[in-house]
C-alpha cells in the first residue's frame, strides 16, 4: 500500500487552487464543505466559481500562477490542461511541503483524492491508488445505492447517545455492549422506512428512559 489513509481537517485554514473549469469548481465546493478558506488561480472562469468570487465565499489571486502564492498555504490543487504550469505547481509545493494535488497525475501528487460516499457525517472513501478512477466511480455508485440518508441520521444518533452514555455510564463494558446491540439492531430498517416511533420505542427499551428521540434532541415524524 503506497498511500496513508487520512481524514485531514481543514477548517479555517488557506488552500489554493489552481484552474478555473469544471473539475476546479468541484474541487472548490469539497474544500468550502470542509470550512476551508480557499483562493483561486485561473485565466478563464467557470460561471460557479465567477458566483462563489461574487459571493465572497473565495478569493481570486488573479489568471498568472505565482510561486509566492503557495505561502502559508496548508494544500494546492492543480486542475489545469497545461502540463507545465501543473509540472512548476507541483516542483513548487514539493519544495516548500506543502500537500499538493495534480488532478490525473498522481505522480505529481503528494496526495492522492479518493471517491468519496458521503451521508452527513459517514464519508466513505474509495481509493485505487490512482489506478484507475473509473473503477472508483463504480464502487462509489455500488455504495451509493446501498448506503441511503438512513445511515447519516443513524450516525447523529449514536454520536448523541454515545456522548450521553459517556456522561451516564462509568462502566465501559457496560457502554460497548449498548453500543454493539443498538447498531446491530433493525433501527437502520426503520429510519428508512420513516418508522421513527419503532426507533424511539427501542431506544427507551434498551437505553433507558432519558434515551427517546425527544429526549436526543430529535423531532421526527412518521411517515
Amino acid at each position: 500500500m503506497r498511500y496513508y489513509p487520512i481524514n485531514l481537517d481543514l477548517r479555517g485554514k488557506s488552500c489554493l487552487v489552481i484552474g478555473g473549469g469544471g473539475v476546479a469548481l468541484r474541487k472548490v465546493k469539497r474544500l468550502l464543505e470542509c470550512g476551508a478558506c480557499v483562493k483561486i488561480v485561473a485565466k478563464r472562469l467557470a460561471e460557479g466559481i465567477k458566483a462563489l468570487i461574487k459571493e465572497g465565499k473565495i478569493e481570486y489571486l488573479g489568471s498568472e500562477y505565482k510561486k509566492e502564492f503557495l505561502e502559508g498555504k496548508s494544500l494546492v490543487i492543480g486542475a489545469t490542461n497545461d502540463q507545465v504550469l501543473n509540472a512548476k505547481v507541483s516542483e513548487d509545493a514539493h519544495k516548500l511541503n506543502i500537500l499538493c494535488n495534480i488532478v490525473d497525475q498522481p505522480k505529481r501528487c503528494s496526495f492522492i483524492l479518493p471517491s468519496v460516499v458521503v451521508r452527513g457525517d459517514l464519508i466513505i472513501a474509495i481509493s485505487t491508488s490512482g489506478k484507475s478512477p473509473a473503477l472508483a466511480k463504480k464502487i462509489r455508485l455500488d455504495l451509493e445505492n446501498s448506503f441511503g440518508d438512513e445511515y447519516a441520521i443513524f450516525l447523529e444518533i449514536m454520536g448523541r447517545v454515545r456522548e450521553k452514555m459517556l456522561k451516564g455510564i462509568n462502566r465501559q463494558p457496560l457502554r460497548k455492549q449498548l453500543f454493539e446491540k443498538v447498531v446491530n439492531s433493525d433501527i437502520l430498517i426503520w429510519l428508512k422506512d420513516k418508522e421513527f416511533s419503532k426507533v424511539d420505542t427501542y431506544l427507551k427499551k434498551t437505553l433507558g428512559e432519558g434515551f427517546g428521540l425527544k429526549d436526543l434532541g430529535f423531532s421526527l415524524k412518521n411517515g
